[in-house]
């Protein structure tokens, strides 16, 4: 989280003192010894003009030192910017020709007026503004005529920021745009890896947008703008670099820092959604929260003060508190983010461990002139130290981004499963529901039928046989047949009531249904039989349906039995090990195959109805029949 910090400071805190040397001689440069670029502080004596209002004809030789004469040659910015500052020399043109020179205080110098004389006798002569190509404001053109010496006064003033640099220099006028050049040269390569870390941001500002027009989470709409912040503010940095254009000074005073606070803001809202600090840390959401209000205070005021041309004391101030903030915010994030010992936000608080640290290395390199800094060379560039702490906190993102979607893919396939379980179990329900809406119903039925049909037959059943008893000594046959269908339509209706009932849906109800109506039917014959059931029954559910087609084809089999066999006994073997197994046997004559079709239709139907229960049907002829039901328990 800590990161960018001053990029350059290059004067330390001393007040100069303006030492009288009314008799000191102000150094001459010769114009012979301008071959391209000619260093001026050498030759230099300055004033600073801290209160910016002593009046140029009160100007005295006395109140400027020579360069070489302040100490280390620091100057302190906060007096050199809030204040103009005066320079004084000579420029004697030795040569039988005149010559074209461009002067620059520095890149960073936003107002200069010039003022030359011929000698201390004579009044100062503002010299017009004449800009090179491309109007660098901070270059003036001169002409120095043949065998002329001429007295320069150079009133300049500075950018509001601490990359101004008091260097003074004479750049011959056919040697300017290679003076240009070689400037942005000295960068050692660091131009090139800047736009491509611009570009790599802006690329990372374009996939969060992405990602955030596809789910609509403002995490990534929050890492996009803070990737755009910092692209723009590399990308600037890297095309405006020792430019002196207005644009430049704007961005150099004002620019870089909003671009770096809102950035910050952004990457703070970023990392409180991204780690779902709201839910999962709710200390750390507050200090998440006050940091982004205390940052925007920041920004507000330093805008107030900036567009109200507030002194360059006060604008630094404000920006080195708030940076002094970032890192003190950043410290108490590492700490907590190593307490909490979650992976996902490990990943971050490595990215900022790593930006701290490479942060700290470009800081030191920028306030320290200690001999461990290489004196040339790409090594030696603060913001080389800063690129590397962006680009590490970069990777470590992407690699927090990959394991969060990677549980962000889990958590969705789980939480599809529970949607999937939740739909099945809906369904199951629903379809308990239909099928106790149905047993409600086939109860229903059945007592109606029992309660309506029953009571009706049996009434029937009762008149035809007072009937019968009436017309004894004169019997009529249609009463018999009556009583007799009122009897078997009683039967049949009992056993529908039988296997409409819910309650009689087991194996072990179907079993004494059988051996109950079969006992009954055999005894009204007059027929031996014996029944064989199992000791143990499985608890095992049998439907309605199957219940009712396998009592049938046990009443159908014993039904041929009394037609075709002409048998006296009838044995019954009912068995439950791995299935259901029902054989009903007779000591009759036996089934020829050849006149199977002299039973009808009875052994069809037999057959269709076990098949239609997932059963079987077969028929064992010999001493006798046997007929062999068989129904899978599982089914």
């Amino acid at each position: 989280m800590t990161r960018y910090l001053v990029l350059l400071f290059l004067f330390l805190s001393e007040t100069p003192r303006l030492l009288a040397h009314e008799d000191s001689a102000l150094s001459t440069v010769l114009t012979g010894n301008v071959v391209t670029v000619y260093d001026l502080p050498v030759n230099m004596h300055v004033f600073i003009d801290t209160n910016q209002n002593t009046p140029l004809q009160k100007l005295r030789g006395g109140m400027f030192l020579h360069m070489e004469d302040i100490p280390g040659q620091k100057i302190a910015k906060r007096y050199m910017i809030d204040g103009y500052i005066y320079l004084l020399f000579w420029i004697d043109n030795d040569e039988m020709r005149d010559r074209n020179f461009y002067f620059s205080a520095g890149s960073f110098a936003k107002d200069t007026e010039l003022f030359l004389r011929h000698s201390t006798s004579m009044p100062w002569v503002a010299h017009p503004k004449i800009l090179p190509p491309g109007n660098e404001l901070a270059y003036w053109r001169l002409n120095i005529e043949a065998r002329r010496e001429i007295q320069l006064l150079v009133k300049v003033k500075f950018i509001k920021s601490t990359v101004a640099q008091l260097k003074p220099v004479l750049i011959d006028i056919n040697y300017y745009r290679f003076y240009i050049n070689e400037i942005h040269s000295k960068w050692y390569g660091l131009d090139i890896i800047t736009y491509v870390m611009a570009g790599i941001m802006l690329m990372m500002a374009l996939f969060s947008l992405a990602n955030y027009l596809q789910n609509f989470s403002r995490q990534y709409l929050y890492y996009s703008v803070y990737a755009f912040c910092m692209a723009l503010l590399l990308f600037l940095k890297a095309i405006t670099y020792q430019l002196s254009n207005s644009f430049t000074f704007f961005y150099e005073e004002y620019l870089d820092y909003v671009l770096l606070i809102v950035g910050y803001i952004f990457y703070i809202g970023f990392t409180r959604m991204f780690l779902s600090t709201p839910k999962l840390y709710p200390l750390l959401n507050r200090l998440f929260i006050t940091a982004e209000i205390i940052l925007a205070i920041f920004l507000g005021v330093f805008s107030w003060f900036y567009f109200t041309n507030a002194r360059f004391t006060l604008l630094d101030n404000i920006e080195n508190a708030s940076k002094y903030f970032m890192i003190f915010l950043g410290l108490i994030y590492i700490v907590l983010g190593l307490i909490q010992r979650n992976k996902l936000m490990n990943y971050l608080v490595a990215g900022n461990i790593a930006t701290f640290i490479f942060s700290g290395i470009s800081q030191f390199i920028i306030v320290s002139r200690s001999s461990l800094i290489p004196s040339k060379g790409l090594f030696r560039l603060s913001l080389f130290y800063f690129e590397i702490g962006i680009f590490l906190e970069l990777v470590l993102f992407l690699l927090g981004l990959v394991y969060k979607n990677k549980i962000e893919l889990i958590e969705k396939v789980q939480m599809e499963e529970l949607l999937k379980q939740q739909k099945e179990r809906q369904e199951y329900e629903k379809q308990i529901a239909v099928l106790s809406a149905q047993q409600d119903e086939r109860i229903r039925i059945s007592a109606d039928m029992h309660d309506e049909l029953g009571s009706g037959v049996t009434a029937i059943r009762l008149l035809s046989e007072i009937a019968m008893q009436k017309t004894k000594e004169h019997p009529v046959g249609e009463i018999a047949r009556i009583s007799n269908n009122a009897n078997e339509l009683m039967s049949k209706m009992n056993g529908i009531i039988w296997s409409m009932n819910p309650g009689n849906d087991t194996l072990s109800s179907t079993i004494s249904y059988i051996r109950a109506n079969a006992s009954e039917y055999l005894e009204n014959f007059g027929m031996k039989y014996n029944i064989h059931v199992p000791s143990e029954i499985p608890d095992m559910e049998l439907s309605g349906g199957k219940r009712r087609n396998l009592f049938l084809v046990v009443k159908e089999s014993l039904n041929n039995i009394l037609k075709h066999a002409k048998a006296d006994e009838v044995t019954i073997d009912i068995n439950c090990n791995h299935e259901l197994e029902i054989k009903v046997s007779d000591n009759g004559k036996g089934i020829d195959p050849v006149k199977l079709n002299e039973f009808g239709n009875g052994l069809k139907n037999m057959q269709r109805r076990m098949e239609s229960i997932g059963g079987t049907f077969a028929i064992e002829s010999g001493k006798g029949t046997t007929v062999i039901f068989k129904l899978p328990m599982s089914s």
